[in-house]
């Protein structure tokens, strides 16, 4: 008897998981690059959805209040204030308040940066597509899992160095093909691109949109057109989440340029493979 609730004990013991849960896909991929098997990680914002307007369901809460750790950005979310509001301090991880991130907090473009302030954001959210914040905030879920898995240390400590040493690859690899690029002028349909393109030295030129959802003017296509054909563009790149074909359908039968899509978060594709499919995407696009 005593045998058989050892083995029942020791059953229940292995089977427990730490849960995490993230807002969005790519912070919650670069958090299984160090749990791997270790813990069970959810995202509460489906990648192909809009960050800025998602609504979240009770389902979401329920992953966010049951989690033993629970990573958002801090700016871009919807409502998030009233959701960590109900959630221990020891069990929150704000991004932007990890030691060593870098933060975007002056944007390329009047028009953003009147919209920053309409929103009371601080800083762009998307921070996760610069791949040195990557790496911080793999340190800072590594630093915090120790502290409620200590047995698991050499396991995290292992698997934080190797998606170290994938990142400073990836890095590599875009910086020495971009590098190979004559005109490094990049125009988004929407403005979620400067931490890439800061990055991995592209020249951020113009976007379509003004801001989350806001139509382009007349005035302001009319410029843009403008601009595309005295820069010699190419290509225009766009994400699925946030576009209206009817202006970029506009700007593209004007100048003939192409509309390429990139990944901002990694719909089907782990954190280095979304940073190596937007490098080769914007690639193809400049060459």
């Amino acid at each position: 008897m005593r045998k058989i609730l050892i083995l029942l004990l020791l059953s229940i013991y292995t089977s427990f998981a730490i849960t995490i849960t993230t807002t969005v896909k790519s912070v919650a991929d670069i958090v299984k690059e160090i749990t791997k098997e270790k813990a069970k990680v959810y995202y509460i914002i489906p990648p192909n959805a809009s960050i800025h307007t998602y609504e979240y369901k009770a389902s979401d809460l329920k992953k966010v209040y049951q989690s033993d750790i629970f990573l958002y950005i801090g700016s871009g979310e919807p409502n998030i204030n009233n959701i960590i509001k109900l959630l221990p301090k020891g069990k929150q991880i704000k991004v932007s308040d990890i030691k060593g991130i870098k933060l975007i907090k002056e944007f390329e473009f009047k028009e953003h940066t009147e919209e920053q302030k309409h929103h009371h954001e601080t800083f762009h959210p998307a921070l996760w597509l610069d791949p040195e914040n990557a790496k911080i905030i793999a340190k800072a879920v590594y630093k915090r899992l120790i502290k409620i898995d200590p047995r698991n240390k050499r396991i995290y400590e292992k698997n934080l160095k190797s998606f170290e040493k994938k990142v400073d690859e990836i890095i590599k690899y875009g910086k020495d093909k971009i590098n190979k690029l004559k005109n490094k002028n990049f125009i988004s349909y929407h403005y979620a691109w400067p931490y890439f393109t800061k990055r991995f030295g592209l020249k951020y030129l113009a976007v379509i949109e003004l801001g989350h959802g806001r139509e382009p003017t007349p005035k302001h296509i009319i410029k843009l057109i403008n601009l595309i054909k005295t820069n010699h563009i190419k290509s225009i790149f766009a994400a699925k989440q946030f576009y209206n074909p009817k202006y970029a359908d506009l700007v593209k039968n004007a100048t003939k340029v192409n509309i390429i899509f990139l990944d901002p978060f990694g719909i089907n594709k782990n954190y280095i493979q979304m940073i190596k499919f937007n490098i080769d995407k914007v690639y193809e696009g400049l060459k």
